[in-house]
């Protein structure tokens, strides 16, 4: 046999050996791209819905931030007021402020600890959120080497 017939004889395997190595990396390109996706899907739902409720958190920060300023507020106006009549009555007036300043700081601490249970649900809800998206994301790439490997199964089987 000629060198040409035997370049020739080696050329029929070697381009199906190289197409069939160009189908299963196409294959396995696709199924690369389609997980791709999905990650990058569950990483955008993740963000979006963790954004949504920060948002919300916050907002109802505001809005006891608001509250608070508005007591405070009406606190030092009552606690001036009693100021007043430290003159007239000494010991009921230094009696006033000292109940009032009580429970202005009562209500700052409830304001405080509302806040801080919100948070503390916020940060759990977004743990939780996570966790679940951690998950999915692992069994889908268990899936994902699944498939992987079936291909590569598949090429081995036709050889």
């Amino acid at each position: 046999m000629t060198q040409v017939a035997e370049v020739q004889a080696l050329g029929a395997p070697v381009q199906q050996l190289w197409a069939d190595s160009v189908a299963l990396a196409l294959e396995g390109v696709a199924i690369s791209q389609a997980q791709g996706k999905k990650v990058l899907e569950s990483a955008f739902e993740l963000g979006s819905v963790n954004a949504k409720e920060s948002l919300k958190y916050a907002e109802e920060l505001r809005g006891r931030l608001t509250d608070a300023a508005a007591t405070a507020n009406t606190l030092v106006k009552e606690q001036v007021a009693l100021w007043g009549e430290l003159p007239k009555d000494p010991v009921a007036a230094t009696q006033k402020v000292i109940a009032a300043s009580v429970e202005g700081a009562r209500k700052a601490l409830e304001v405080g600890a509302e806040a801080l249970k919100s948070y503390v649900a916020l940060v759990n809800d977004l743990w939780a959120r996570g966790e679940q998206a951690s998950q999915e994301t692992r069994e889908q790439y268990v899936a994902f080497i699944g498939k992987l490997q079936a291909i590569v199964e598949s090429a081995a089987r036709k050889s």
